[in-house]
């Protein structure tokens, strides 16, 4: 970040209004979480012992658990590969590493938006009777408008962060923007600091960013518009793997884009505070310089969204796993 010395206060100011945009995001999140967790209509509720039967072994959610299952080992094998190929090409600077877990992210999201199986709406109803809905079913019949919306809260929060950084990083030896710089007020150095999630890193997480996004409102469409089973006793069922794949859909792109929030904010506090103490030559309470307290406030906001990452990717997991586990049929509004 090249800054004049005459600069600082405008440079405190903006990154000020980026914690507080981080801290707004955060407090959207978590109400929709709460509210959401209140909600009796796309609750998972356990009913009386023969009311709600477990769920059929043969039945659409059959098929939701192989796409799922797809989908986590495809997910699971570009993680793995992205990492290998990291330590094969340490000239990529940890880059390959920093985009591995979005691109792992995003191809679990490309592997559910793929066409379902026809399977699914031909199961036979007993008797021969074939019963079709006529309702309308759109992502929001699944889940509320306020969680949907959740990817895209992180996504303009992951975006706007990085578009910052972007725009305050330095050139590194290699005339890499991955720096953060420190010039005095006539103009020398006064030094630098890095890894900075400068556009060397920034630019491919944003296409990364928006890629997953993309890929995870196409999920969702696919979710909602897969035809559904003409048997009337699949009803419940076909509802509830709607469901539960909306939210792990939700919640894991969400999820990894807030845990890419919380590595920017980490490094690029990290980076702040070792360029305001002179790479640790000053006492991290120095006084002639605001860098070391925003980078630590970029550092301690970076873990408040760790916890709220942590929460979404957990959520994910028993969403994906309740496709198994799940012994009680949807819930009825």
């Amino acid at each position: 970040m090249t800054i004049m010395a005459s600069y600082v206060v405008v440079a405190m100011l903006i990154w000020l209004l980026m914690l507080v945009l981080t801290i707004t995001v955060l407090v959207l999140v978590i109400r929709a979480l709460l509210r959401m967790s209140r909600e009796p209509s796309l609750s998972m509720r356990a009913g009386a012992v023969g009311d709600n039967p477990p769920f059929s072994g043969d039945g659409p959610i059959s098929v939701a658990r192989h796409r799922a299952l797809m989908a986590l080992l495809a997910g699971a094998i570009v993680l793995i590969a992205g990492l290998v190929l990291n330590d094969a090409l340490p000239q990529s600077m940890a880059l390959i590493a920093a985009l591995t877990p979005g691109l792992s992210a995003s191809t679990v999201m490309a592997v559910i938006a793929l066409p379902f199986p026809d399977s699914i709406s031909r199961q036979e109803s007993r008797g021969g009777v074939r019963v079709a809905s006529l309702r309308s079913r759109e992502p929001w019949t699944y889940a509320r408008r306020y969680v949907l919306m959740q990817p895209l809260l992180a996504a303009g929060l992951l975006i706007a962060y990085l578009g910052f950084t972007i725009a305050t990083a330095s050139p590194d030896d290699f005339g890499l923007m991955r720096n953060v710089a420190l010039t005095g007020p006539d103009g020398e150095s006064q030094g630098s600091a890095g890894p900075y999630p400068g556009s060397y890193y920034a630019v491919p997480l944003i296409v990364v960013t928006c890629v997953l996004a993309a890929l995870a409102c196409l999920a969702l469409w696919r979710i909602a518009h897969v035809p559904s089973s003409p048997d009337p006793q699949y009803g419940e069922e076909d509802k509830a793997w709607r469901v539960l794949l909306t939210r792990f859909t939700v919640f894991l792109s969400a999820g990894s884009m807030l845990t890419y929030a919380v590595g920017v904010l980490v490094v690029a506090g990290t980076a702040t505070v070792r360029v305001g103490t002179n790479n640790g030559s000053l006492s991290p309470a120095y006084a002639d310089d605001v860098y070391p307290t925003l980078g630590n406030a970029q550092i301690i906001m970076g873990g408040v969204v760790a916890v709220v990452a942590c929460i979404y990717l957990i959520m994910a997991c028993v969403a994906v796993v309740r496709l198994w586990t799940g012994t009680s049929r949807e819930g009825r509004r």
